[in-house]
């Protein structure tokens, strides 16, 4: 042993061995079990820490390969296992100090610029070393021990991660910031167990405040690249940042430096008194932070104001977040002015302008400061005026003073600043209002959308705070000044854009209709100076255009005057509407209409279009005031009628002859988008006037209304075929040649139940042939082309097909319908000759004998439509509904290309939200038959795609022939032929094309076109039965040409598996529909003849085609699982028929099941599916209904077969049930189908077996079962107790049950007292044992006979810990105790004579943690909403339940004052949410109603002073609301 050592130990010492042999030796020395060394760890530590301090303090000399191997060495032991379980046991092992100096020395070399090859290469090992001795307290302790260490260590970590984030390279690993997070932990730990913090604040501000602020501004200004490691992108930079924070907070705004901060700042304050002693030796912190922050020299000239401009805002947050408190609000003001000067913004008065890029940072600053100010309430205007002179005010006056000297409209920021100066106090802006809403408003030119939406704010902030003052005339006084001073008003952007004007609207109907008078009257003396030196002066036409703008959305927007209106404002008003006229509109449109003789030059245009927008807004506000306001006498009440010409507006504004009308409409149609916008406007407001004139309509009065119309649809087409998709955000500013086309197509869609009456047909086929294109054209659009919340022709197009209204209006709705079937019958053309004319009004006519004028109308309009002349290709086979039944027998089928079917699906999408239901009968027919006819006519092709957008088109073809069947006029199809001949024409020609249709079984639109034809049969041959008009003729007709399909395609066998699906589904179809009508003529005592026959027609056919494709295609849940089902239960009909026989005394027939075997063989693989089956709930439901029916038969599920009996389903059921991923609402929906197959196992079930069965399922439920593990089968037995409760079960079976009631409801008791709601699936177990109970109680009325197995529940419900659960489990556990109390109450009254108390013990603890659970909380509280709704549940049930407790007198009146007195005392611990109070107030009403006066007297003695208080003003309100409406209700009740 001793040889062993001494050998090891001299060769590492000897200066002979080579150091490549000294690391393997010192590496086995580490790892091997055979080397015995006294304390060998220390002996290896000391040994590598001496070689790496030799070689660095020179006295060593060996190449950079052993440099890297000894630190590598180093690195493995320092994160060993082995030193870890050392440590961990006690054992004392230290590192010596040089090491934590040598890492902190080769982090500085690597944080060069030019760091050393070997060093950089050895970067990695060195951090990991730092890093290992970091994690172990006995080795960390050099670092905590020596504080000056650790400092450095942090310093140089901050130098390198800065020059990492310097370079351009993306970081690549995340090592380097792990290590200094956990040195900044550290870090902490030693900064908060410091007792000396001025050493802190030296410490901090000396060595580590500079690398702090340049490692903070590089992590939050970089732009990462995807390449940089995700860690240090998403999670390290901002714990990082985050630990920045907490060092400086503790380090240079610690409590302790309170009094030095005033001394400082405050010292010529005499508000603040005397001085407060001793500061523990700070002197001038502000200043010593400052003058780190000057030092461009440590950050460099090209970083330090950015670097500055960051810093600033959070090192004031920290300030105001430690001293902001307690009165210290004048100093973080002090301290606000200190870090606004660092700043370095230039005087308010100086002409030094720098350069915009240098301004945003710190414009950026500035407005995070303003805003620490706002939201701390650091700025007090009465203290500062009162107490400190004004210092503030004065501060922040110079503040917008230098914003405003040099304005930055560019930047969002600057916006921001000013909009936290005016919330600061509105007359710090108030000098420079004019100056604000020039260079912020008015002559502001903004571009960027961010900027853009801080402008708004700050505008909706001016407004809001003048409208609180009562003063927004002044703000508009300043704007009309601004807008009439000589500018290039061309530069100028609107003044109002979209959310301006909507807080415009708000603020106009907060202020007095004085005010708005007054606004009015400003624009109109603006308008009355600059009219007469209109004439040739573009400039001073648009202020006048801009003024006319403004003045309409005011008008718009303003309070409507009433008849409770003053009589002064309704006289000025009325003023105000005659000078309009007379000062401003007649004007202008004189002015307009005389430029040159031709009214073409641009001030005439301007000119023009101001005339037209006061003349529309004039009639609309005088239309408004007529009919609110009585006392208010219109100018043009005493206006001549209307004139037939469109552009005679006469009888709106009669001031202006109809001569003058006529050349402005001369004028306005040259050009002029918003003249003529107005001009349409016009038209529609003379159309209104007219359609309210009381008394007959004149002829003259038609006739205008129909050239008012014509005119408004006519003189916008050309615009709304340039304007596409463009948006437009309703403001007048941006109505240009652009989006004029959407405003004019917003005045007809708004209008249409206005205008279509008044259309002739081509407008109305124009209106649909622009809704059509645009709806069709909806896929298609531009990529990236996004109106957000603009108005677009597209969508108000999508908006009207989805209206209500569209029905409506009849002529647009069957406009639309042919234009559609136009478009249809362009993209199929096949070949023939011509078309047969009338057709169509023959069948008009053979669908009713009788029509109206409207179906007249509308069956020329078809006939116009269909009798239309072909282009010489071809003529369409749509248009003859002959060709539709004949086609089976002579097809003509064709293949369309893709982009012809993407183009017909679209057509039918329109066509499905065209509301098919409101069509008349002619236009329902039409639509029938274009359907039947594109099933008809088409066919796939070879191409994958091809097919599937074929499918498609007929998956939505039979959708929507499914809707017309169903719709109201479904009864006219049935009149068209007979329903059986429909119904074969409907479905031969997917026979037709099944060999075309075999490639694309596999395809995604099969099966949804299966099921879509399968509800379209569903629905037609149950209208066929509904009708009972030739029901069996028309179903025995289509049975025999599905048999006859079913011959054919024995001979084809490439088409035969199509063949097989689509024949499957028709004959499931009428299986299932025959058979829900024989039920339910049954239960009317009605015995069906016909319908039995129909039955044995379906299996006969069924059977084989059944057959065929099990044997083909194995078990297919699509087809084989419920075709299997409706072909069991077609046997078994007549069976039961055969025992209705025998009963009435005939013979039975004794012959078996045709299918036996075939049924046998898919239950077996239903059963070997069902314990491995997926998480789809169809499948499932599909399968139990299928065991169902098999259970039924006594024949297939006998003792005998093993394979398929009561046993093995019963199994597979409860293996079913014991899989992982059921859940409750899974089992909800399984509800059903496991109901009536548990049912019928227990009819086929003997005595025995059905022993068995609930014998298995009770010892499932055993507690036991939890100590091995076997929490699934628990769950399983658990849900099938719940399902045996709910079964209708025969008498002895009954008694089986009950005769266990005992020890089921004692297994469930000790499951919720033992299962651990923790614990793997306890709290489901826990769940699934209330639901069993309450389903056991609520079933067990009037056969539980013993109370005390009842009162046993209430001891579960008390071991539910209700105030530990998360916000699902507290609900799910809420409503299964809310369940079983309610079965309780309802259905074991007896129970509640003497455990009431019991009861309501149970009850109060949901009470109490509603209570609990719906205290009020904070807006920023996550998951506030979600916990909202599923509380407010909780408290509904509540109510609920007290409601029933009231019901009940006998049983809870002497508890009833108890119960309101818990309550009471509850309520005052919290303050509920409003909602939640609500509900419950209301159930603890319902008490009320069972408290005596001796309760009250009671209660007001028992309660305390507060809490009485409460309870005094509970009862008021009861008696007031609740009390006098009972009493009321009692009145009338018999």
């Amino acid at each position: 042993m001793a040889a062993i050592y001494s050998g090891i130990h001299l060769k590492l010492k000897s200066v002979k061995t080579p150091w490549e042999d000294k690391l393997k030796l010192a590496r086995f020395a580490w790892i091997s079990h055979q080397c015995f060394l006294p304390n060998k760890e220390q002996v290896l530590l000391d040994w590598v820490s001496h070689a790496l301090t030799g070689y660095y303090s020179k006295k060593l000399q060996f190449g950079g390969e052993i440099v890297e191997g000894l630190w590598s060495y180093l690195d493995d032991v320092l994160h060993s296992k082995k030193l870890q379980k050392l440590m961990e046991k006690g054992k004392v092992i230290t590192i010596r100090f040089t090491i934590p100096q040598i890492i902190n020395e080769r982090i500085l070399t690597c944080s060069n610029e030019e760091p050393l090859n070997v060093d950089a290469s050895i970067l990695p090992v060195v951090l990991s070393c730092c890093q290992g001795i970091l994690a172990f307290p006995a080795f960390s302790i050099i670092y905590t021990s020596k504080c000056e260490l650790l400092v450095d260590l942090l310093c140089k970590l901050c130098w390198l991660a800065c020059r990492r984030l310097k370079s351009s390279e993306a970081l690549h690993s995340a090592q380097l910031f792990d290590v200094l997070l956990l040195v900044f932990n550290q870090y902490l730990v030693l900064q908060r167990q410091q007792t000396n913090q001025s050493r802190m604040f030296l410490q901090v501000c000396g060595s580590l405040l500079q690398p702090f602020l340049l490692l903070r501004h590089l992590l939050s200004s970089r732009c990462w690249m995807g390449e940089d490691e995700v860690s240090v992108r998403q999670r390290l930079s901002k714990e990082i940042c985050s630990r920045i924070q907490t060092v400086l907070q503790n380090g240079l705004f610690h409590t302790d430096f309170l009094n030095s901060y005033r001394e400082e700042l405050l010292q010529s304050d005499g508000s603040q008194g005397k001085k407060t002693g001793f500061s523990k030796g700070l002197t001038a912190p502000i200043e010593t932070i400052l003058l780190k922050l000057a030092d461009a020299a440590f950050f460099g000239s090209d970083l330090h104001s950015a670097v500055v401009a960051s810093s600033v805002p959070m090192l004031y947050k920290l300030s105001v977040e430690s001293y902001c408190k307690d009165g210290n609000q004048l100093l973080c003001f002090h301290i606000f002015t200190k870090f606004l000067d660092s700043l370095r913004f230039p005087e308010a008065k100086s002409a030094e302008d720098r350069v915009s890029m240098e301004w945003n940072p710190g414009l950026l600053a500035l407005d995070q400061l303003l805003n620490l100010i706002f939201t701390n309430n650091i700025y007090n205007i009465s203290v500062d005026k009162i107490r400190c002179e004004g210092v503030q005010f004065t501060c922040y006056s110079r503040v917008a003073e230098m914003l405003l000297t040099h304005p930055r409209p560019g930047t969002a920021a600057w916006f921001r600043c000013l909009r936290t100066l005016i919330l600061l106090n509105h007359l710090i802006m108030e000098p420079n209002l004019d100056e604000l809403v020039s260079l912020a408003w008015v002559d502001a030119d903004v571009s960027d959308p961010r900027a853009k939406k801080a402008q708004d704010s700050l505008l909706s902030t001016l407004l809001e705070t003048y409208t609180k003052l009562r003063q927004l005339p002044r703000v508009f006084k300043e704007v009309l000044d601004v807008v009439s001073r000589p500018a290039a008003d061309e530069l100028r952007q609107s003044i109002l854009s979209s959310s301006l004007s909507k807080k415009l609207q708000e603020c106009l109907l907060e202020v007095t209709n004085s005010q708005v008078l007054d606004i009015w009257d400003l624009i109109l003396k603006n308008l009355e100076l600059l009219i007469p030196d209109l004439v040739g002066n573009s400039d001073t036409a648009l202020k006048v255009l801009t003024m006319s703008s403004l003045l309409h959305t005011i008008l718009f927007n303003m309070k409507t005057l009433d008849s409770k209106t003053p009589v002064p404002v309704i006289l000025s008003t009325q003023a105000l509407m005659n000078r309009t006229v007379q000062a401003a509109v007649m004007p202008l449109l004189h002015t307009g209409k005389h430029a040159d003789g031709t009214g073409s030059s641009v001030w005439a245009m301007r000119a023009m279009s101001a005339g037209l927008i006061l003349s529309s807004t004039w009639v609309e506000v005088d239309h408004l005031l007529q009919l609110n306001c009585s006392k208010y006498v219109s100018p043009s009440s005493q206006a001549d009628g209307a004139g037939a010409e469109a552009w005679n507006f006469c009888c709106l504004l009669p001031q202006v002859s109809a001569a003058e009308w006529k050349l402005v409409a001369e004028v306005t149609g040259q050009g002029g988008e918003l003249s003529q916008h107005f001009l349409q406007l016009l038209s529609v407001q003379k159309m209104k006037r007219i359609m309210m004139r009381p008394g007959e309509q004149t002829e003259a009065e038609g006739l205008s209304l129909r050239s008012s119309a014509a005119f408004v649809v006519s003189s916008g087409k050309a615009a709304v075929q340039s304007a596409r998709a463009r948006g437009w955000d309703r403001e007048l500013s941006t109505l240009n040649g652009e989006t004029c086309g959407v405003a004019h197509w917003h005045l007809v869609t708004t209008n249409l139940a206005l205008l279509v009456p008044c259309l002739p047909q081509e407008e109305v086929t124009y209106i649909a042939e622009v809704v059509i294109t645009n709806l069709l054209q909806k896929g298609t659009r531009e990529v990236g082309q996004d109106t957000g919340t603009l108005l677009s022709i597209p969508a108000m197009c999508e908006s009207l097909l989805n209206s209500t209204l569209l029905p409506e209006i009849q002529a647009l709705h069957q406009a639309i319908l042919l234009g559609l079937t136009q478009r249809v019958r362009q993209l199929v053309i096949a070949p023939g000759e011509g078309l047969p004319t009338g057709l169509l009004k023959q069948l008009a006519a053979s669908v009713h004998a009788t029509r109206g004028e409207g179906h007249q109308s509308s069956s020329s309009n078809w006939g116009l439509l269909f009798s239309h002349p072909m282009p010489s290709q071809g003529t369409s086979p749509l248009d003859s509904p002959q060709s539709i039944f004949s086609s089976i027998k002579s097809p003509s089928l064709l293949t369309l290309s893709v982009e012809r079917l993407d183009a017909l699906l679209q057509i039918l999408d329109v066509l499905s939200a065209l509301r098919l239901d409101s069509l008349s009968c002619t236009d329902h027919l039409q639509c029938f038959l274009l359907l039947v006819s594109l099933v008809t006519n088409l066919k796939p092709s070879s191409e994958e795609s091809q097919a599937s957008k074929y499918l498609q088109v007929l998956g939505k073809c039979y959708f929507l022939l499914t809707v017309l069947v169903t719709g109201t006029k479904g009864k006219a199809v049935f009149r068209l032929a007979h329903a059986g001949d429909v119904l074969e024409k409907v479905i031969a020609p997917l026979f037709l094309v099944s060999s075309e249709l075999s490639p694309s079984l596999d395809c995604p639109a099969w099966p949804e076109l299966l099921h879509t034809l399968q509800c379209f049969l569903s629905n037609f041959v149950q209208k066929i039965v509904e009708r009972k008009q030739s029901m069996c003729l028309n179903l025995e007709q289509f049975i025999a040409f599905l048999s006859n399909t079913w011959v054919n395609a024995k001979v084809n066998e490439e088409c035969k598996l199509v063949v097989e699906q689509l024949l499957m589904v028709a004959l499931l179809t009428l299986s299932c529909v025959i058979q829900t009508t024989l039920q339910q003529s049954e239960k009317n005592r009605h015995k069906s003849s016909t319908l039995p026959s129909l039955l044995t027609q379906l299996s006969g056919l069924l059977g084989p085609v059944l057959q065929s494709h099990f044997d083909r295609s194995g078990l297919d849940w699509t087809f084989i699982v419920p075709c299997a089902t409706a072909l069991l239960e077609a046997e078994l009909c007549p069976r039961e028929q055969q025992s209705d026989a025998v009963s009435e005394g005939r013979s039975p027939d004794e012959t078996g099941l045709k299918y036996s075997n075939l049924y046998q063989s898919i239950c077996s693989q239903v059963l070997h599916q069902l314990t491995t089956s997926t998480h789809e709930l169809d499948p499932l439901r599909k399968q139990l209904e299928f065991l169902r029916v098999f259970c039924s038969s006594l024949e297939l599920c006998s003792d005998h077969n093993i394979k398929t009996g009561i046993p093995s389903i019963f199994c597979a059921v409860k293996a079913l049930l014991a899989a992982p991923w059921i859940t409750s609402q899974f089992i909800q929906s399984l509800d059903t189908q496991l109901i009536g197959l548990v049912t019928c196992m227990s009819e086929r079930c003997t005595d025995h077996q059905f022993y068995l069965l609930v014998k298995s399922i009770t010892q499932g439920i055993e507690v036991a079962n939890l100590w091995k593990g076997r929490h699934l089968d628990v769950v399983s037995s658990l849900i099938l107790t719940t399902i045996l409760m709910k079964c209708s079960l025969m008498e002895n079976a009954e008694k089986t049950v009950w005769f266990t009631a005992p020890q089921i409801i004692t297994a469930l008791l000790v499951l919720c007292k033992k299962t651990a709601l923790d614990e793997p699936l306890g709290c489901k177990i826990t769940l699934l044992s209330l639901e069993a109970l309450a389903v056991l109680i609520q079933q067990g009325e009037g056969i539980l006979s013993n109370p005390h197995y009842v009162t046993l529940a209430f001891d579960a419900l008390l071991c539910i810990p209700l105030d530990q659960l998360k916000l699902d489990e507290y609900a799910s556990f809420f409503q299964a105790i809310h369940e079983v109390l309610f079965s309780i109450i309802q259905s074991q009254p007896k129970v509640l004579l003497n455990a009431a108390p019991t009861f309501l013990k149970c009850f109060n603890r949901l009470v109490l943690s509603v209570i609990h659970k719906s205290r009020q909380k904070g807006a920023g509280e996550k998951g506030m909403i979600t916990e909202n709704e599923v509380i407010l549940d909780c408290a509904r049930q509540v109510e609920r339940m007290y409601t029933h407790i009231a019901s009940k007198p006998e049983e809870f009146a002497m508890f009833s004052a108890f119960m309101v007195a818990e309550y009471i005392n509850e309520l005052q611990k919290v303050t509920l949410n409003a909602d939640v109070k609500k509900l419950l107030t209301g159930g603890v009403y319902h008490l009320l109603d069972l408290v005596t006066e001796s309760d009250l007297r009671f209660l007001n003695a028992l309660l305390q002073l507060g809490v009485r208080e409460v309870f005094k003003e509970l009862h008021s309100d009861y008696v007031r609301y609740h009390k006098s409406k009972r009493q009321g209700e009692e009145e009338y009740t018999a």
